[in-house]
Parts: C-alpha cells; sequence; structure tokens
C-alpha cells in the first residue's frame, strides 16, 4: 500500500490531477470516451450504409442538408439547454438517440431506402450534440486553471475512443454485420447517461451570485467575444475542409483500392496514436507555460506550413502533414484550448453559446468549404488549392490574437464588480453629446443637471452660458451654488448673475457668488464685495479676502490685506485659523505670513496653517514639513503639502526613505508622496530604492513606480530588468515559505499564523506591482484585488496567466499554485533556497524584522511555548525604538530566567511609553512576588479581543495594533452609566467581558456582549449620543478615543473598510426593518 500511493502521485502530477480530482476527472474521461465512440462508430456505420446506396455526388446535398438540420437543433436546444439541468439534458438527449438509432435499425430491416440519408444527417447532429453537451458539463465542473490544467487529460479520451473505434471495429463487423453495430451505439449512448447522472453528485467550483446589474443575458450572438470565436471556427474548419479533400485526392491518385484502405488505416491509427501522447504529455505542459494564444497557433501554424509548401512539392507527405495537423491537433491542443475558451461565459448561457459555435457556425464552415470545393474543384489542381488554404489559414491566425484579447477581456469582465463597464473608457465630449448634455441642463433634473455640468467640462459656448446663468437662479440651492462655481470658469461671461446672488441665503451659494464675482469683475468688484467683509458665515469672509487678494487689482489687494493682517495679530485663535484658511485660498505667494502661522502656539490655528500649505506649495516650506511627518497627528496634512509643491520636495523625501533612522511609519509613507511628484527623475530615483529590506517597504515603493508609469507614461520596463526583480521577489517569497513550514508546528500562534498568510499576501502584491512596470496596470489591479476572492481566484490568475510572456509565465505562475507549501517550494526549482532555515533561525531573524508589529507576534509566540530563544531575542528587542517591539521584549524575558529579565525590565519600567512601562513594572511585580495592581492586556490580547468585534474582524491584526496600543482599558459595576443619551460622543468601546444595555429614552433597544463594538457612530458623525449604555453586570471594555481612532482610520485603509461594512450593515438592517414594517401595516390593514 505505501508503495501505491506514491506511484497515484507521480501519475497524478503527470496527468495534473490534484488530490480530490481523481474521481471527476476519471468519470469525465469515461463519458468523453463514450461520446467518442459514438461520433467516430456512427460516422462508421453512416458512411457504410450511405455510400453502399448511393453516389459520391450525393455527398454534397448531405452536407448541405446537415448545417440545416444542425443549425436547426441549435436553435431548438439552446432554448431549453440552461433552463434544465446538465444531466437531465443529456440522458434525455441519450433516450432520444437510442430510440432513434432502433428505430433506424428497424426501418433498415424494412429496406426503407430513405431513411439511409435521414440517418447521415442526424446520425452527424446526434453525435456532435453529446459532444457539446459533455464540455458543456465538463465546464461546470471546473474554472478556468483547472480548465487549463485537466481538459488535455481529459480531452485525451477522444484520441483514445479513435483509436480503439478504429482498431476494434473491423472485427465487431465481421461478426455481427454493419447495421447490428446500431445496438452496440445504444448501448454505448446508455453509458453515458449513467456516468452523465455519477457526474451530476459532483461539487461546481465556487463562484459568484449571479449579479443584478451585470448580467449577460443579451443576445449571444451580439457578444464581440462570441462573435470573434465564430470568427476563428468558421475560418478553421473552412480551411480544414478543403485540406481534406486535397489530402484524399492526393492519396487516391497514389494508392488504389485495398492499398488505399491499408494507407487509410495506418495513417489513422498511427496519427492516432501520436495525438494520445502529444494530448498526456505535451498539451497541458505547452497551455501552462505558453497559454492560449499558443495553443490556438499550434494547429493553423502546422496545417499552414503544409498548406504553403504543397502548391511546390505536391506530393503525398506533405499532404499527410497537412492532414496530420487537422486529424491530430484538432481534438488534442486544438480542442483543450478552445473548451478553456469557453470557461469565462456565464452557466446561464454557456449551453447556448456551445450550440450556437460548435452547432451552428462548424456544420456552416463545412459548408463554406463545400462551396469552395464546387467552385474552384473542377478548375484548378488538386495541389493548387494550397493557395486557397493557405488564405483562408493566414485569416484564421490573424483572428488569435483578436480571440485571446478578447478572452483577455471577458475574464477582466468577471473580476471586475461592475462586470464589462469596468473596462469603458473615459467619457468624450463631441458635438453630439455636448448637444445632449446641453438639453439635460434645459429639461433634467437636478441631479442630472449637476452631472452634465460637471461632465461639459472646460466647454465654454455661448449656449453653456445662457444656461448657467438661467441656472443661477434656479430655486434649486445646490443648482446655484453649481451654476455660479461653472459661471466663473467661463470667459466673457456676464458678472450680473453672480453680483445678484451675494445676498442669497444660502452660504455656500453666497461663497460661489464672491468667487465668481471677483474673477468676472475684477477689481471692480471691490466696492461691492467689501459688505462680504463681515458675512456672518466663515466661508463667505475667507473667500472675500481671497478674492480681493487675488483678482481685484491693487485696490483689492490693500483692502483684503488690511482685513488679513487683523486676522493674523488677533489675539482670537477663530480669527487666526480664518487668516489661515485666507492664505491656502491666496495660493501662492502667501509663505511668509503661513510660516507664522505654522508657528502659532494653537494647535487648530498650525492644522488650518498646514492645510493651507498643500495650496501655497512653496518649496521654503519642505524642511518644515519634513520635519511634520514624524507627528501622526498632522503626518497626512503635511503629505499633501509635499507633493503640491512637487520637484523640490524629492531629494529630501528619499533622504528621508533611505534613512535608516528614520521611523518607519514614515518611510512607508515617503513613496505615497512621490507617486504624486510624476517626474522622470522621481521614478529613476525611486527605481533605485527598489531593493529596500523592508519588504512592506518595497511593496510601497513598487505601488509608486506603477502609478508613476502610468502618470508620465513611460514604456514598459525590459523584460530582463523585470526578470532580476521577480527572481529576487520570488526567492524571498519561497525562502519564508519554507522557514515558517519549519517553524509553524513548533512555534503558530492565532496572530503569527495570520501574519505569515499575510506575508505570502503580500509578497503576491509586489510580483503583481512589479509585473505592472512591463503590463497593462489595469488588469493587473483587477488581479490584485480579486485574488484572495474564492469565486474569483482562479479567473483572476487565468488573466494573469494569458497576459505574461513565456519567458516570465513558468516562474511567476509557479507561486500561485493552490499546493500546500511545502509542496510550492518543491516546485520552485533554483528559485528555492538550497536548505530552508530551522525554526529557531526562522524565528531568530522574524524578531528582527523591521516591522515592530513581526517582532511583537514572534517574541509572543516564544514565550507562550515557553521557548529559550525568548529571553536572548527579547534582550535585543528592548533596545528597538518602536513600542510595539519593546511590549513584546517585555513579555518575552519574562518567560525565561527572572535573573536575566530583572535588569532589562526594569530599565523598560522607565520607558517613555506608558503601556510598555506599566506592563514593565507588573511583570517585574510578578517576579518578586509582590502583589499585583489590576491586570493589564497585552496589546496581543486586545488586538484579538478587537478582532472579535465585528467592526474589525476582517481587519488584519498588523493593521489594528496599532488601534490596540493604544486603546484604554476600563472597568464598570454593574448599573454603571459608561455614557449618557445625549452627551458628546468621544470614544467608541468593545465589550471584553459582561454584558452593557444600550437604552434610548429608557427603553432598552440592544444588549451588546464580548466582541461587539458600541458608540461609533456618535464617533464617526460627530453628533451627541443616541442612547446610553449601562453595564448590566461587571463588565470590562476596551475604550478608543476620538483622535485616535481617525487617526488610524486615515492611516489604515483596513479600518476605514471595516467601518463601511458595518455602516453597510446597518443600512440594510435599517432597510429591511422598515420594509416589515410596511408589510405589517398592509397586512393589518
Amino acid at each position: 500500500m505505501s508503495d501505491k500511493v506514491p506511484a497515484q502521485a507521480r501519475i497524478g502530477a503527470v496527468l495534473g490531477v490534484r488530490p480530490g480530482e481523481g474521481r471527476r476527472t476519471g468519470l469525465l474521461f469515461v463519458h468523453l470516451l463514450l461520446a467518442s465512440a459514438v461520433f467516430i462508430l456512427g460516422r462508421t456505420v453512416r458512411d457504410t450504409l450511405f455510400l453502399s446506396r448511393y453516389s459520391l455526388a450525393a455527398l454534397p446535398w448531405m452536407f448541405v442538408l446537415y448545417g440545416v438540420a444542425s443549425a436547426i437543433t441549435a436553435v431548438v436546444y439552446s432554448r431549453y439547454a440552461d433552463r434544465i439541468p446538465r444531466h437531465v439534458a443529456i440522458v434525455t438527449s441519450v433516450a432520444i438517440g437510442i430510440a432513434s438509432y432502433l428505430g433506424v435499425w428497424v426501418l433498415v430491416r424494412t429496406g426503407a431506402h430513405w431513411i439511409y440519408p435521414v440517418f447521415y444527417v442526424w446520425s452527424e447532429v446526434a453525435a456532435n450534440l453529446f459532444i457539446v453537451q459533455f464540455w458543456t458539463l465538463a465546464n461546470d465542473l471546473h474554472d478556468p486553471r483547472s480548465a487549463k490544467r485537466l481538459f488535455g487529460t481529459i480531452a485525451a479520451a477522444r484520441i483514445l475512443g479513435v483509436v480503439l473505434v478504429g482498431t476494434s471495429t473491423g472485427i465487431i463487423v465481421r461478426v455481427i454485420g454493419t447495421a447490428q453495430l446500431l445496438f452496440v451505439l445504444a448501448a454505448i449512448m446508455g453509458g453515458m447517461a449513467v456516468v452523465a447522472l455519477a457526474l451530476a453528485k459532483e461539487p461546481r467550483p465556487v463562484t459568484e451570485a449571479p449579479s443584478t446589474t451585470a448580467k449577460r443575458d443579451h443576445a449571444v450572438g451580439s457578444d464581440p467575444y462570441v462573435q470573434s470565436l465564430g470568427l476563428f471556427l468558421l475560418l478553421a474548419f473552412t480551411a480544414l475542409t478543403v485540406g481534406d479533400y486535397q489530402f484524399k485526392a492526393i492519396a487516391r491518385a497514389t494508392f488504389r483500392e485495398d492499398a488505399l484502405a491499408q494507407f487509410f488505416a495506418l495513417f489513422y491509427a498511427g496519427t492516432g496514436i501520436v495525438s494520445l501522447g502529444f494530448q498526456l504529455l505535451v498539451t497541458p505542459r505547452l497551455l501552462r507555460r505558453l497559454g492560449v494564444g499558443w495553443g490556438m497557433a499550434v494547429m493553423p501554424g502546422v496545417f499552414g506550413g503544409a498548406s504553403v509548401l504543397l502548391p511546390f512539392l505536391p506530393n503525398l507527405g506533405i499532404a499527410s502533414a497537412m492532414k496530420f495537423a487537422d486529424n491530430g491537433f484538432q481534438y488534442t491542443i486544438h480542442e483543450t484550448t478552445l473548451q478553456a475558451l469557453y470557461v469565462p461565459f456565464p452557466a446561464a448561457v454557456k449551453a447556448r453559446t456551445r450550440a450556437i459555435l460548435d452547432a451552428i457556425v462548424k456544420p456552416a464552415a463545412y459548408g463554406v468549404g463545400g462551396v469552395l470545393l464546387i467552385l474552384l474543384a473542377e478548375r484548378m489542381a488538386v495541389e493548387k488549392l494550397g493557395f486557397v488554404t493557405s488564405g483562408v489559414v493566414a485569416l484564421w491566425l490573424v483572428s488569435v490574437p483578436l480571440v485571446r484579447r478578447r478572452y483577455l477581456t471577458s475574464l477582466e469582465a468577471t473580476l471586475s464588480a461592475r462586470g464589462t463597464l469596468a473596462l469603458d473608457a473615459d467619457f468624450v465630449l463631441d458635438a453630439a453629446s455636448r448637444k445632449a448634455l446641453l438639453a439635460v441642463l434645459e429639461r433634467g433634473n437636478a441631479r442630472h443637471v449637476l452631472a452634465a455640468l460637471e461632465q461639459l467640462g472646460s466647454d465654454s459656448t455661448p449656449e453653456l452660458r445662457a444656461h448657467v446663468e438661467r441656472l443661477a437662479r434656479s430655486d434649486d440651492p445646490d443648482l446655484r451654488r453649481a451654476a455660479l462655481e461653472k459661471l466663473g470658469t467661463l470667459p466673457g461671461a456676464s458678472p450680473d448673475p453672480a453680483r445678484a446672488a451675494l445676498e442669497d441665503d444660502d452660504a455656500y451659494v453666497r461663497r460661489a457668488a464672491v468667487n465668481a464675482y471677483a474673477k468676472l469683475a475684477g477689481d471692480e468688484c471691490v466696492d461691492t464685495l467689501v459688505a462680504r467683509l463681515d458675512d456672518p458665515h466663515q466661508d463667505v469672509r475667507v473667500a472675500t479676502i481671497a478674492g480681493l487678494l487675488r483678482d481685484a487689482g491693487v485696490e483689492g489687494a490693500i483692502v483684503g490685506g488690511s482685513r488679513l493682517e487683523q486676522l493674523i495679530v488677533s489675539g482670537e485663535p477663530a480669527q487666526r485659523t480664518e487668516a489661515a484658511l485666507v492664505l491656502g485660498a491666496v495660493g501662492p505667494g502667501a509663505y511668509r505670513p503661513l510660516k507664522k502661522l505654522l508657528g502659532d502656539a494653537d494647535p487648530a490655528v498650525r492644522r488650518a496653517a498646514l492645510r493651507a500649505c498643500e495650496a501655497v506649495a512653496d518649496p521654503r516650506l519642505v524642511p518644515l514639513l519634513t520635519e511634520l511627518l514624524h507627528d501622526p497627528a498632522v503626518r497626512l496634512r503635511a503629505a499633501n503639502a509635499l507633493s503640491a509643491i512637487g520637484a523640490p520636495a524629492l531629494e529630501p523625501l528619499l533622504a528621508l526613505m533611505a534613512n535608516p533612522e528614520t521611523p518607519r511609519d514614515v518611510r512607508l509613507l515617503v513613496p505615497r508622496v512621490l507617486r504624486r511628484i510624476p517626474t522622470p527623475a522621481t521614478y529613476q530615483r525611486l527605481f533605485s530604492q527598489v531593493d529596500a529590506a523592508d519588504s512592506h517597504l518595497r511593496l510601497r515603493i513598487l505601488g509608486a513606480l506603477s502609478r508613476l508609469r502610468q502618470s508620465l507614461k513611460r514604456p514598459p520596463e525590459p523584460i530582463e530588468r523585470l526578470r532580476v526583480l521577480l527572481r529576487a521577489e520570488l526567492e524571498r517569497g519561497y525562502r519564508n515559505l519554507a522557514g515558517w513550514d519549519a517553524a509553524r508546528l513548533r512555534f503558530e500562534t492565532p496572530l503569527l499564523g495570520e501574519e505569515m498568510d499575510f506575508r505570502h499576501t503580500r509578497a503576491i502584491r509586489r510580483i503583481l506591482r512589479i509585473l505592472e512596470l512591463r503590463y497593462d496596470p489595469e488588469p493587473l489591479r483587477l488581479v490584485r484585488e480579486r485574488i484572495e476572492e474564492p469565486t474569483r481566484r482562479a479567473n483572476a490568475l487565468e488573466v494573469l496567466d494569458t497576459m505574461l510572456e513565456p519567458m516570465l509565465r513558468p516562474m511567476v505562475m509557479r507561486f500561485f499554485d493552490d499546493v500546500p507549501a511545502r509542496e510550492l517550494v518543491k516546485k520552485a526549482g533554483d528559485l528555492g533556497p538550497e536548505a530552508a532555515p530551522s525554526a529557531a533561525d526562522f524565528m531568530r531573524e522574524e524578531a528582527a524584522h523591521p516591522n515592530p508589529y513581526i517582532t511583537l507576534v514572534v517574541l509572543d509566540a516564544l514565550a507562550r511555548h515557553g521557548d529559550p530563544l525568548a529571553g536572548e531575542l527579547g534582550e535585543a528587542a528592548a533596545k528597538r525604538p518602536e513600542a510595539l517591539a519593546r511590549e513584546g521584549a517585555v513579555f518575552a524575558l519574562a518567560s525565561g530566567p527572572p535573573e536575566r529579565a530583572r535588569p532589562v525590565l526594569a530599565v523598560l519600567s522607565q520607558d517613555p511609553d506608558p503601556n510598555v512601562a506599566r506592563h514593565a513594572k507588573l511583570e517585574l511585580a510578578r517576579l518578586s512576588g509582590e502583589p499585583l495592581e489590576a491586570q493589564m492586556h497585552s496589546t496581543v490580547e486586545k488586538v484579538l479581543f478587537l478582532k472579535s468585534a465585528p467592526l474589525f474582524a476582517k481587519v488584519t491584526g498588523e493593521d489594528l495594533a496599532p488601534l490596540a496600543h493604544v486603546a484604554e482599558e476600563q472597568t464598570y459595576a454593574a448599573g454603571t452609566h459608561i455614557f449618557e443619551q445625549d452627551e458628546p460622543g468621544d470614544s467608541l468601546f468593545v465589550v471584553v467581558r459582561g454584558h452593557v444595555a444600550i437604552v434610548h429614552d429608557g427603553d432598552t433597544v440592544a444588549t451588546l456582549g464580548p466582541g461587539e463594538a458600541f458608540g461609533e457612530m456618535a464617533v464617526l458623525d460627530k453628533v451627541p449620543r443616541s442612547a446610553s449604555a449601562i453595564a448590566q453586570d461587571e463588565c470590562e471594555v476596551l475604550r478608543i478615543g476620538s483622535p485616535e481612532f481617525y487617526e488610524i482610520l486615515h492611516e489604515q485603509v483596513e479600518i476605514a473598510a471595516g467601518v463601511i461594512r458595518m455602516l453597510t450593515q446597518r443600512l440594510r438592517e435599517a432597510t429591511s426593518a422598515s420594509v416589515d414594517e410596511k408589510r405589517q401595516r398592509l397586512t393589518s390593514f
């Protein structure tokens, strides 16, 4: 038994069959083998019965009748095929087939001559329908990746069917006669039904629920992808039909009677055997390495090459090579590739699509080939027909990149939440669309008018000015504001509508009117705008001062400057804040007063001045702004200002990122700033840093390079340069997989395991970002976003596989295989580590990682498992500048020998970070046997508590750690009010233990337990609490203050996504409750 399993594994590896796929693959193989037998044996019976009674002149009519019958069958079948289960459709077709074949036998025995042409056509229709049904079922059972991997193996059954039927038919005929083969065909059909019923129990791949907004329920024939496939098949089988005629004509001229029969038997048997080997051993590997584009090109390439040679070397060898390309590749590489090309079609239209292509287009191609022969065969020598086939093959090859491109687009559409609309081009304003948008301004509702104004962009025609001036008097304040904003951008527009709106009741309309009037009236606006300097609304006052300084000439500068000076020197922080807002509205030229406000004692004034820096964008601000990047409270505003300054900030930012003493959060932010400074120098200088040791920093750098490449419209990076980057990244990725595989059993904890999985995810993202430096970023963006979704992963990988060039495909795609880490490392080849690091070496490396969170969870794992390494690595981490690393050091040291821990813990008890200091004091007290003060949870424990809350459930521990570190632990006795209804909300809470009642106007509306969050709505919308929170029993909560939450919210997009999910869920619940209430009212009525 022990020998059997490795043998099975080796066979599975050769055939591409993974564990759990054997039964399904075997059943499909048998099903196709039986369908192929029906196809080949049916042709033998029909040819023998028909040609024994009718002349060759009747054959063209059979081709015509077959095309008509196949089209009718396809239309009827496609109407019902997607409405019933696949196995039911197959069993029904089999039942009809068995009944009709037995009926043919009866009619043959009675001597009804009309049955022979009928059976000739019907047998071809039925056999092709069985093949279509099989591949539709096979597509339903596979995603694009498994289809490409397994269809080559499964399709070998068709070649095996040809070989088995070809070698056994003569023997059977000698025993029972040709007519009795109809009973054999009926029995084979019965076997197909049995296998189809067995396959009905096989699980389908995980797919998305059908979309209500992006269905492909339109006519299948209007799909561009279907049209390109139809063209591909039409050209292919037209060429093959003419080529088949050439081969048989040359063979007949070379051999006669028995010698001809022997040649055909030898040729077809040899072709079948070679094809079987090719299908099993070459096709899957060729598709994996080169993709569907090369798979489509193999048959026309070989067939076309022989066609070109045939007019010049008219011999049987060349004709045989041409026919081998037909028989040898049609049912191997061509058929397998074609089935993979059907995978992107949704299940709802798949059967209809196949019916059109296989049962209408394909027979039509045979008809086109027949028509060409009727027209040309009598007028051209057989070998000269090679010119005809060469021309058709040339068109056939031209269609290959078209099909491949539309295949990729179709796959991309399956990745996008917006379906095929996701890849639409940007709106283009031409004469027709301008006319339509102006009509919307005339008659549209407010929402549509606002959208039309935005789409009209820089248009400044007299017609638009007339509409805008009218809209400035609208009853809708939003329309008045938007119209006035647009009016200020229209050269030659009258300032009168803006002047009239200066007295508007809506402050935002007045602000828009001030801006428009200042721009349009110039220095004539001064006397009128002076009255607005004392407007009750701050936005209007700011716009007035800025308009006077910016647009009203010398007199305006005098008046506006005087008011601005009063604000700057005012003793009221609110007025100095208003001055900062004015400077931001003025923009360039406000450096000196802005610098003064940046040093203001009031933090609100400093924040307002920092916001103004983005508009002022003076290079002299760079030193101050780079220093402010170290302050988490203002970091993002400083980054925005630096990106607005642009090129002068490049070198200081690069120096900051390259300096190992720079805090990691700042280094990680720099690439995001640089990506908004799109200059060639930025790209080149940032590229020089792409080998940074910190893996997360490398990801940020690669993301910035991708964005810069798009902004600068840079050409693709050379493939060799990309190969070097990929190789380095893959080597790191495989080494990490090997190390974690060695350490997992010994050291795994929930957070460390999650972090290692996330590390692999980030490695994948870095690889995709590297590829964006050469390939189209939009499809790769979809791949990056969808590859972690089980329902879209296979399609995402297929998009990636299709995009890559042969030089890169194997090394990249191997890393994405869905196999255990150990097997993935074994398959890495020369990219894998020569020797996997030991568990201890791996943990030692990870404890020194630049990411302090990794240090924290590694030390936590060592401490929990009582490993001696904890003390050694804890001592090193105690010297790290990051608080998270030092906190990990506290618990790592405390888990080891006390004599080693006490000196370091004593130092850490004086740590500047209060959490680290408290943890160190508690551990020192515990080691000394002293009474402990209230227990304090570690950051690791708080991360686990937060992850139990639905708000944070999908956020990684690494992203939650900063929030957990500052979360405050609070304990409340039963009956204690945590907060009161209508009081300001400045914190959100997560229940750690106990229960909290949410009470609104005296009624308990909810009872929350461990892992549930509350109080977040008041933090998000900054309104008073809508309810009270009361401890039902003694409970412990984590409190997160509003400033801390907003700071992390801006830094961690994953937490923002969690908030969006929570709000969406609550909206759904509210909507559902409202609908239920309305239904109850209706039913009670």
